[in-house]
């Protein structure tokens, strides 16, 4: 009987941890607090399936607050699809050590279908002012929650995604997590961050996200007056097969203006279409930037005042579907040097990392600088899918965004 019972506890530890993609660095990060949105109030929460894989709904938040200076801004990190703060704990790790006031990996209902299957699934309305307004509310169900994706379908009867319901929405559990943080710490300035409604105070948030989560970034920002913004490989939003002078939200009027940074791979497979969005919040105002800039190596000093990508090859220990994509800021893909006795040195904690974090404000960068002294200009567009890799092009088992 004691066999069976732990096989079945077993089986249920793997349905819901079914990535099996271990995180690095939380055993490293000082002040960690691990809370999950269940110990701040949120309910109803269920788990979320991606490609017939379970993942739990309760992963844990992160909070680190690095000193005992009042608070009166946190920068938040949102996860991307089947992602959890945790598998992001060297990145959260470089920031949470760069920064003098708190930060934040959030636990949130991501939509459940990655960036390009999203955007296939929106190509498939009948007509563009749908496919329009598709890309639009996807961001809506998942930062205010909603039903839009749960009443949208496949042609095979399955819905777009499922739907999210308000407790459980970015909004809700951030707001739940701020007034639970004002609880345990009472006097320290949390009470700044939320209103009396228990909403985010979003000028007093900055936002970085990864994937699906850096759309939710872009959205934010165009949506709401955020504090600043910070996109690792995103937005992904495409409309596809759309006639050339069709607009998107990304498009329109950003209410949050030059307060971004943006680093991707040149080498995953949507990098063209990140570059593509992030023109096109120039165009629309959002951000004065020029041609992203490479960071070489990243071993050296770069200016995060324009968007940074890298060409260096994803670690070797990579369990993603999507390598590349992954490389920028999951734990086991992070590309990394290593002494014989183990210790690991990850490429973009000393530099990268740190300039998206700090340099997303205005003031951060004044007038445009020319890049680091080795810092190259985008002078050619990244490899071709019909040049990578075919190995990496395989089907993922994870449904990558």
């Amino acid at each position: 009987m004691f066999l069976k019972t732990a096989a079945l506890v077993l089986l249920s530890i793997l349905a819901i941890r079914a990535d099996n993609t271990p995180n690095l660095c939380s055993d490293d990060i000082t002040n960690l607090q691990r809370i999950a949105p269940s110990e701040t109030g949120v309910t109803n929460i269920s788990n979320i399936t991606v490609g017939g894989e379970s993942y739990s709904g309760d992963a844990d938040h992160f909070v680190m607050i690095p000193n005992d200076n009042m608070v009166d801004k946190v920068m938040v990190y949102i996860p991307g699809t089947t992602d959890r703060p945790e598998l992001s704990s060297c990145l959260l790790k470089s920031v949470s050590e760069t920064l003098d006031y708190p930060t934040i990996g959030i636990s949130y209902a991501y939509l459940s279908s990655g960036d390009k299957f999203r955007n296939g699934k929106c190509a498939s309305l009948p007509n563009i002012d749908e496919q329009v307004e598709c890309l639009d509310e996807q961001h809506v169900d998942a930062i205010d929650g909603g039903d839009y994706g749960a009443t949208h379908f496949k042609d095979d009867g399955s819905a777009f995604w499922v739907e999210i319901p308000p407790e459980n929405a970015l909004t809700a559990r951030l707001g739940k997590l701020l007034e639970y943080l004002d609880e345990k710490n009472p006097g320290m300035g949390w009470n700044n961050l939320y209103s009396s409604k228990g909403e985010p105070k979003w000028s007093r948030i900055a936002f970085m996200g990864h994937s699906q989560g850096a759309g939710h970034v872009a959205y934010l920002g165009k949506t709401r007056k955020i504090l600043g913004g910070v996109m690792i490989s995103g937005p992904q939003d495409e409309c596809i097969d759309c006639p050339a002078d069709t607009k998107t939200w990304i498009d329109e009027p950003f209410m949050t203006r030059n307060a971004y940074t943006a680093f991707a791979s040149g080498d995953e497979p949507l990098y063209n279409l990140q570059t593509e969005n992030w023109g096109r919040m120039t165009t629309a105002g959002a951000v004065n930037w020029g041609e992203p800039t490479s960071i070489d190596f990243g071993l050296d000093p770069v200016n995060a005042c324009d968007p940074l990508f890298t060409n260096v090859k994803f670690g070797n220990t990579s369990t993603c579907g999507g390598k590349e994509h992954c490389s920028t800021a999951i734990d086991d893909s992070i590309p990394f040097l290593e002494k014989t006795d183990g210790e690991k040195f990850y490429l973009y904690e000393k530099h990268v990392w740190p300039s998206i974090t700090t340099q997303y404000s205005s003031e951060a960068c004044g007038k445009k600088e020319s890049a680091k002294k080795g810092a190259k200009k985008a002078s050619k567009s990244p490899k071709s899918e019909e040049e990578k890799d075919p190995f990496i092009q395989k089907a993922f088992k994870r449904e990558a965004d």
